[in-house]
C-alpha cells in the first residue's frame, strides 16, 4: 500500500476544530514562555505549564486533532493484511516518548 502521495480532504468544520485548538495552544505556551522569560523563576514556569496542560485540556484537544487527522488512513486490508492505520503505526515505532525514564528528547540528552 502507497499512501505518500494520496490526497485527502477534510471538512472545513473539522479543520477550523483543529486549528482554533492549535491556535489556543500555541498562543498560550507562547504567553506562558514569556511570562516565564520576564519572571526567570522555574518553578513558577512549572506551575503555569502544569495548571495549562490540565486546565486546557491539552490532551483531549490533541487528542481530538489526532483522531479527525487518522480519518484519512485506510482500514482496508491490503494485500499484505495491514490497513493504512498499522502502516503508519510502523511509521510511529521509532518515536521516542517522555517517561519517568526517558524525561528529555533525544536532542536534549546529554
Amino acid at each position: 500500500m502507497n499512501m505518500s502521495e494520496e490526497k485527502v480532504t477534510y471538512k472545513k468544520s473539522d479543520i477550523i476544530k483543529i486549528l482554533r485548538d492549535l491556535n489556543i495552544l500555541v498562543v498560550s505556551l507562547d504567553r506562558i514562555g514569556s511570562v516565564y522569560s520576564s519572571r526567570k523563576s522555574d518553578d513558577e514556569y512549572d506551575t503555569l505549564s502544569s495548571s495549562f496542560l490540565t486546565e486546557w485540556d491539552v490532551t483531549r484537544k490533541l487528542a481530538r486533532a489526532r483522531k479527525v487527522l487518522e480519518k484519512a488512513f485506510s482500514q482496508k486490508l491490503g494485500d499484505d493484511e495491514m490497513d493504512e492505520l498499522d502502516e503508519l503505526e510502523k511509521e510511529f515505532q521509532d518515536l521516542q516518548y517522555w517517561s519517568l525514564d526517558n524525561p528529555l528528547p533525544k536532542n536534549k540528552r546529554s
